[in-house]
């Protein structure tokens, strides 16, 4: 066992899990976070959870398995529990009955309790020094201790001051994502018919998939979210732009909605929330699908530093086709576990174990991304 602080970059879903994990082991951390408080509802969506990641979470949390869905399902303040039903998916994968469509902010608000976290702290500079490592943050804090761990995300600055040749691979597909909120009696009415009690439905036309998803349904307002992606047609593909600036996320091209409008014979929802009209007065979002993957030989060298890393920070998937929530909440229970047996100096054996699946997972997500918008499968 060991007492020792854990300073954890990152207050995501990963880190979050890490935290409330080494908490319940007696081991004290603290959460260094960018953002600021007040936009802890920045991540008003909903993500997939399956039971291999959620279920080992129950014992941390406190929770049954029926509270814990009640408590952070999309549906949850309406009486539901996050039901997805597979046969409205284009490729289930790995979704099955026991698999809900989960509040991200509901979970980490969950996940929070009792954490300390210290907003406004984002990375700005990391310096090696004779003991080790020096992290710079924000707030004239300076970190340096045998135990730092990254959990910042795939575009983490961790990462990217440590090992700058990782690149961020994105893969030849175009994404649009939306959000709206819709009257209830509208929902009833246009949405429910087609989804019954399942929290997400799907079509595919040719190799455009359209996604369709309850974000959180209230009393009166549901609020919804769609995707609609398809494989890149070549390198002049209009709406194809994987050097865009992380600024250009909003820049949407006519292109867009053209292929909205060519889009033929669609039924409820999709007929309502493909509309132009509608979505040319919306915040749509330009998606990047990426991938991450940090070699074990230089996770490895970190840790020799005392740095270490979990999470998408350095084994990211790509939003659709991916299960980086699920991956992350796993990786946290078990590096937290890792520490509270072996001390920051077992995380290098527990590189061993995870870093196999890590890249397995990442090669899976790629498959289920081809397999989504029937593309042939990349080679293993």
């Amino acid at each position: 066992m060991t007492q020792q602080l854990v300073h954890i970059i990152g207050a995501g879903i990963g880190g979050l899990t890490l935290g409330r994990c080494l908490l319940r082991y007696g081991i004290p951390a603290v959460l260094y976070e960018k953002a600021p408080a007040v936009a802890t509802t920045r991540h008003n969506y909903g993500i997939t959870l399956h039971a291999s990641s959620y279920r080992p979470l129950l014992n941390i949390l406190g929770l049954d398995e029926l509270s814990f869905r009640r408590r952070v399902a999309v549906d949850g303040p309406v009486g539901g529990s996050g039901k997805i039903d597979p046969n409205l998916l284009v490729c289930p994968g790995t979704v099955d009955s026991t698999s809900f469509r989960a509040h991200r902010e509901k979970l980490e608000g969950l996940l929070r309790q009792g954490l300390d976290v210290q907003w406004e702290n984002a990375l700005e500079k990391v310096e090696e020094t004779p003991s080790g490592m020096l992290l710079c943050l924000q707030n004239n804090q300076r970190l340096e201790s045998e135990c730092i761990i990254g959990v910042d995300g795939p575009h983490s600055n961790t990462r990217k001051y440590l090992s700058p040749d990782t690149p961020l691979n994105v893969l030849p597909y175009v994404a649009f994502n939306g959000k709206r909120r819709v009257e209830r009696a509208v929902f009833d009415n246009v949405y429910a018919p087609a989804m019954g009690d399942s929290n997400i439905i799907e079509m595919r036309q040719g190799d455009v998939v359209l996604h369709v998803s309850v974000n959180e349904q209230q009393g009166s307002i549901v609020n919804i979210g769609w995707t609609f992606s398809r494989p890149a047609r070549g390198t002049t593909d209009p709406l194809h732009k994987p050097n865009r600036p992380v600024s250009g996320a909003t820049d949407i091209s006519e292109e867009f909605f053209e292929e909205i409008a060519a889009l033929q014979g669609l039924e409820q929802p999709f007929m309502e929330i493909f509309d132009v009209e509608k979505l040319r007065m919306e915040r749509v979002l330009h998606w990047l699908m990426r991938t991450v993957l940090v070699s074990h030989q230089e996770l490895c060298a970190f840790a020799e530093k005392g740095v270490f890393f979990m999470g998408d920070s350095v084994h990211a998937e790509p939003i659709l086709g991916g299960e980086g929530a699920a991956r992350a909440i796993t990786d946290g229970i078990e590096l937290a576990k890792c520490i509270s047996l072996y001390g920051p100096g077992g995380i290098r054996g527990w590189y061993d174990s995870r870093h196999p699946k890590w890249e397995n997972g990442v090669k899976e997500s790629e498959n289920t991304i081809a397999e989504m918008h029937g593309s042939p499968k990349v080679a293993q």
